[in-house]
């Protein structure tokens, strides 16, 4: 499958990451496309996102999933993504480590399996979405990071 890694810096102790990387409301503010967020006890967050993509209309359902918490330094978690006629797969593990009074991220997302529409568009059509949400994702939690 598809893997995509990169690396984050952030002026912010390791422990105020984790809080916030640990924190629905927070992250739904970071994620872009957010049109709103939905109830459900049984996850983690839940929400409609309008992605930008030419070869996917209308909105999908996200559902975070974290699955391991080692706290404040690995947090792996699964990403659900259901639209009309399609799904994805997303398995995310993020690595804190404290550098100085600052925090690297490292982080690396797999994409397990896509369905329906998905399945025939190109991989690296895919990869490049991919690659854009999680940038814009970073930028979001930066900003947001940045106005508390």
């Amino acid at each position: 499958m598809t893997q995509l890694n990169g690396e984050e810096h952030f002026a912010q102790e390791r422990t105020e990451i984790w809080s916030r990387l640990t924190d629905a409301d927070f992250l739904a503010k970071c994620l872009p496309g957010m049109e709103r967020v939905e109830s459900d006890d049984s996850a983690f967050l839940v929400c409609r996102i309008r992605p930008g993509f030419s070869f996917l209309k209308g909105t999908i359902k996200v559902t975070l999933d974290p699955y391991d918490r080692q706290p404040p330094d690995l947090l792996r978690i699964r990403v659900l993504s259901k639209g009309i006629g399609s799904f994805a797969i997303v398995e995310t593990a993020v690595e804190l480590t404290a550098d100085g009074a600052a925090t690297r991220v490292s982080w690396n997302a797999e994409i397990v399996e896509l369905g329906g529409l998905l399945k025939p568009v190109s991989r690296s059509l895919i990869q490049a979405a991919a690659r854009m949400v999680i940038t814009d994702g970073w930028s979001g939690f930066k900003e947001a990071l940045s106005q508390t």
